[in-house]
C-alpha cells in the first residue's frame, strides 16, 4: 500500500462519517425529534463546511500525490 493510499483512507472515512451524520440529523429532523430549529441549522451548516473541507483535502491530496508519483517515476521534471 502506497503512502498516498494511507493518506486517502482517513479523509475518505471521515467524509463518509460526516455525510452519515448529516443524514441522521436530517432524518431526526423530519421525524420530529425535539431540537430547536436554529440548532439544526447550526449543526447542518457545520457539517456542510466540514464535508467541503475534507472533500477539498481529499482532492488536493490526490492531486499532489499523483504529481509526486509521476515525479518519482521520472515522468515530470
Amino acid at each position: 500500500m502506497s503512502m498516498i493510499d494511507k493518506l486517502h483512507k482517513p479523509f475518505f472515512f471521515t467524509l463518509v462519517g460526516l455525510v452519515c451524520l448529516g443524514a441522521a440529523l436530517m432524518i431526526a429532523s423530519i421525524w420530529g425529534i425535539a431540537l430547536p430549529e436554529d440548532l439544526i441549522w447550526k449543526i447542518g451548516g457545520t457539517l456542510v463546511v466540514l464535508i467541503l473541507l475534507f472533500g477539498f483535502l481529499l482532492v488536493v491530496n490526490s492531486d499532489f500525490g499523483q504529481h509526486k508519483k509521476l515525479k518519482d517515476e521520472n515522468y515530470l521534471d
